[in-house]
């Protein structure tokens, strides 16, 4: 059980699935993004610091707006603008369950929808491009 209230920790490594995936097709802006936000997240839950909420928040914010600006430069391209969205429902359910039913748990599971979303997106804006 110990592991799963770790979760929130290990899961932000899922975000290095669509960092490496943003490097390697020389999507630079958003290599910078979601590197910061894996840093940012990262160190807010090893540190536990209450005062980084805020700046945690804010840039969840960026990477969410990121990901509409790959989802419309790739023309919602199928199927994997679809996925994309299931991912972010399916991350919106963990994150408002986060806060009555096992919040390291339900982070976790959020962290990895989420991360799934960003992959998605680049999947949406590569495929578009001709580039996958």
């Amino acid at each position: 059980m110990n592991n799963i209230r770790q979760m929130k920790f290990w899961s932000n490594i899922f975000f290095l699935i669509p960092f490496a995936y943003a490097v390697s097709y020389e999507v630079v802006w958003y290599s910078i993004v979601i590197g910061i936000v894996f840093i940012i997240s990262s160190y807010f839950h090893f540190s536990e610091e209450k005062k980084l909420i805020y700046v945690d928040v804010v840039s969840l914010t960026v990477l969410m707006a990121s990901n509409l600006i790959l989802l419309f430069k790739g023309y919602w391209t199928l199927p994997y603008s679809l996925v994309a969205i299931g991912c972010a429902v399916i991350a919106i359910f963990f994150y408002s369950r986060q806060f009555k039913h096992g919040y390291d748990l339900n982070h976790g599971l959020w962290h990895i929808f989420s991360a799934g979303v960003s992959f998605f997106c680049m999947a949406t804006f590569l495929t578009s491009i001709h580039l996958i």
